[in-house]
C-alpha cells in the first residue's frame, strides 16, 4: 500500500515539487523559528521576526531554485523571489503578528505559530509564481 503511494508521488511531477517545497519549507522554518526565539531574548518581536526570516530566506532561495523547482538562478528569478518573500514578510507576517499581538492580545511567542502556518501557505503560491516568471 505505501509503495503505491510513494510510487504515485514520485511519478507526479507537480506532487513531487510540492513535497520538495514542504521539505525545504520545514528546514527553513526550523531555521527561522530558532533564530526568532533566540533573537527574541534580546530584541522586540519585530526585529526577531525580520532577522529569522531574512536569514532563512538565503537558504530558502537556493534550495527552492536548485532543488524544489529545479531551475537555474537568474537575476530575474532572484528579484522575483526576493519581492515575493518581502511581500510575505511585511504584509502577511508583520500584518498577522500585529493583529494577533496588538488586537488579539496574544503573547508574541504564541502569535508566531499561527502567523507562521498562514505565511507558509501564502509563501508557496507567491514563490511558485515568482520562480516561474
Amino acid at each position: 500500500m505505501y509503495s503505491k503511494i510513494i510510487d504515485k508521488i514520485t511519478h507526479e511531477p507537480q506532487l513531487m515539487e510540492f513535497v520538495r517545497f514542504c521539505i525545504v519549507g520545514a528546514l527553513c522554518t526550523g531555521i527561522d523559528a530558532a533564530i526568532f526565539y533566540t533573537v527574541r531574548f534580546v530584541a522586540c518581536y519585530q526585529v526577531a521576526l525580520m532577522t529569522g526570516y531574512c536569514i532563512s530566506l538565503l537558504a530558502n532561495y537556493f534550495l527552492t531554485v536548485y532543488w524544489t523547482f529545479r531551475i537555474k538562478p537568474s537575476k530575474k528569478n532572484v528579484g522575483s523571489v526576493v519581492v515575493a518573500h518581502l511581500v510575505n514578510l511585511f504584509v502577511v507576517r508583520m500584518g498577522l503578528m500585529w493583529i494577533f499581538v496588538q488586537l488579539c492580545y496574544l503573547p508574541d511567542n504564541i502569535a508566531y505559530i499561527p502567523t507562521l502556518v498562514i505565511s507558509v501557505i501564502v509563501n508557496f503560491f507567491l514563490v511558485k509564481i515568482a520562480v516561474k516568471i
